[in-house]
């Protein structure tokens, strides 16, 4: 009987959500077109063990086919998603294009609904810190560059509990028109900076 009451415990501890429901396993990445407006990719995940903490980054990932050669075309655009510059000259906020994203995050099982998000990106200084509590709707609107940020693009942080079981939804709210032959990504993995 004590045997059967440890078990449980353990199996408590490391998000055991007593039913046979599938979680993602961090980190991933999963293919999907953001460029058109209505799109939304859904799916639940458990926050990872990570040794630096418990944030998570949310990211859109921007790349080409690995397995072809770039033109010179491919690489000097790919080299401005990735740094907001064209011929090394930083492209203006009105020639930029923004994908804007409606988030919904929702705790599930024992996780709990105490979280705080970080949304913006340290390029430009401009991290805005939202917190949600006790019960309230994990749900707000962000927008992300195409060009700059990065070519792992930080859709937000999140500041989860541990082994948790959590429901993601992201959807485009906006048409962008995309480079020829981009591939877009949307990845879920652990975020390296200690806060």
């Amino acid at each position: 009987m004590k045997i059967k009451y440890i078990t449980l415990a353990i199996l408590a501890m490391f998000g055991f959500s007593g039913c046979n429901e599938e979680y993602a396993k961090v980190p991933f990445s999963v293919p999907v077109d953001f460029s058109n407006k209505g799109t939304v990719y859904e799916t639940n995940f458990q926050a990872p063990w990570n040794i630096w903490g418990s944030w998570v980054k949310f990211a859109l990932v921007a790349r080409y086919e690995r397995d072809i050669e770039l033109t010179d075309e491919q690489r000097s655009i790919f080299y401005a998603i990735g740094s907001g510059k064209r011929d090394n000259i930083p492209i203006p906020k009105e020639e930029n294009k923004y994908f804007k994203f409606k988030v919904t995050l929702t705790p599930l099982g024992w996780a709990s609904n105490n979280v705080i998000i970080l949304t913006g990106h340290y390029y430009d200084s401009k991290v805005i810190r939202h917190e949600f509590k006790d019960g309230e709707k994990i749900e707000f609107v962000v927008s992300v560059p195409l060009y700059g940020w990065g070519t792992a693009k930080n859709i937000m942080a999140a500041d989860l509990q541990r082994l948790r079981n959590y429901h993601i939804r992201v959807e485009s709210l906006e048409d962008i028109e995309l480079p020829k032959d981009l591939i877009l990504e949307f990845g879920i993995n652990r975020n390296s900076t200690k806060r």
